[in-house]
């Protein structure tokens, strides 16, 4: 069976090869300029606004604030050079430009980078979240 797989990959790569090579520059170029493109595509469910804002923080070992690097309607990136380790639940408080009131989100940390970590809100535990996708949207 996998021996079939690998025998049909190797079929379809050589066909895609030869197609590739019988077509003019011009439409190699497009092809090229279409595959990367489709490639960067960002494939999030909610995709992400850059967006530099002081954000409060707290994980079950780390209280802390710091900025928020972009934010969705699903979450957002938090620039911390805290450990926070990824599965940690979060509580994230701000507010946003020209508004009176605080957010409060509810989330699980998702990614721990160098720099930072992802969050993904828990929309169920949020009472805010008409606020932030209102907000998301005007980014």
């Amino acid at each position: 069976m996998l021996s079939e797989k690998k025998n049909f990959v190797n079929k379809t790569q050589k066909k895609l090869i030869q197609i590739i090579k019988e077509m003019s520059f011009e439409n190699q170029l497009a092809l090229l300029k279409y595959l990367e493109k489709d490639k960067s595509t960002d494939r999030r469910k909610y995709p992400r606004k850059q967006c530099f804002l002081e954000v409060n923080y707290a994980t079950p070992k780390v209280c802390d604030s710091n900025f928020m690097k972009d934010i969705s309607e699903g979450g957002m990136f938090v620039k911390t050079d805290q450990k926070v380790a990824k599965g940690e639940d979060i509580i994230l408080t701000f507010s946003f430009p020209g508004k009176l009131y605080i957010i409060k989100a509810v989330g699980e940390v998702v990614r721990v980078e160098s720099d930072g970590i992802g969050v993904k809100f828990q929309d169920e535990m949020m009472k805010d979240i008409n606020k932030i996708t209102s907000f998301v949207n005007t980014l």
